[in-house]
Formats: structure tokens, sequence, C-alpha cells
């Protein structure tokens, strides 16, 4: 199955701008890529990953934070987001598909401040070629700081 991931992983992900790690778990050779773009500036770091459950650790860094030294919300919202659209590559069935985010929504509930945030994301429905996730954000003391919903689709390029 790693295996697998890792192929599509390979074939989505372009080549001339990302290096790739070759070994390792798929774990480790998505938090290579992660690392290399955008989510790798919220310091993430994969802790499990499948397509029905993931987990990850936004660990307190001052790349993540806001001017008023909270987490800052985009920092919640770039996780949750490449945590599930890695979640669905585990539901692509042909070569060449693709995984599109289709709606996005996210609800603030308490502020983070030098914490290490720990985000679960749960697949939460599927039907055909969409799937949904919920991904909530939790503080040291286990509490509900953010809850984020992500909506994808699973096409063939030539068909979006």
């Amino acid at each position: 199955m790693a295996a697998r991931m890792a192929e599509l992983l390979y074939q989505i992900v372009p080549s001339d701008l990302f290096t790739f790690k070759k070994e390792g778990s798929f774990e480790e050779q998505a938090q290579h890529l992660i690392d290399q773009c955008h989510p790798g500036a919220t310091n993430m770091k994969i802790l499990k990953l499948s397509g029905e459950l993931a987990e990850a650790d936004i660990p307190f860094a001052q790349s993540n934070r806001a001017l008023h030294g909270l987490l800052h919300g985009g920092a919640y919202f770039t996780v949750g987001d490449t945590l599930t659209a890695i979640m669905c590559f585990f539901f692509v069935e042909k070569e060449g598909d693709i995984t599109l985010t289709m709606d996005a929504s996210i609800r603030y509930l308490r502020p983070i401040q030098r914490e290490t945030v720990r985000a679960r994301a749960r697949l939460t429905s599927r039907k055909g070629n969409q799937l949904s996730f919920v991904c909530d954000f939790f503080n040291d003391a286990n509490k509900r700081a953010a809850q984020a919903k992500y909506r994808y689709i699973i096409a063939s390029p030539a068909a979006t």
C-alpha cells in the first residue's frame, strides 16, 4: 500500500519543483514533500496517516504565529487542508486522477498561545468520487481550539 501511495505522489507532485524521498514510510515521504512547500512553514509533523484517520502536530514556532503571538488561523487551515488532501490519495483508483478541494470552512473556538496543537482529521463521508472530512485541532489540555471541514472531488484532469 505504501508503494502505491508513493507512486501517486510521484505522479501528482511536479518533479521539477520538489525532491522525493524514495525510501521510508508513506508518512515520511509525504512529510519530506510538505517540508518543501507552504505547509512546511507551519512546522506540521505527521504522526499517522490513512484514508480514514490522520494526525499531525503543530509545534509552537515563530513561523506559525500571528503578530499578536497566537497561532495564526491560516496555520490551522493549512494543516487541515494538507492532511485531508493527502488522505484523499487512499481513494484514488485510476492512474492520472487528481484530488481537488471543492469546499472548506473553519471555526475558531479558543486561542493557542505557546502550545503544541494536535490536528486529528477523519473521513466523514464518501459518495462516489466525493470525500468529506472534519479536522479538529486540540490544545495541550485536549480541548478543541478549532474545527475545519473539507470537501474534495477525485477527478481526471481532462474532466476539470
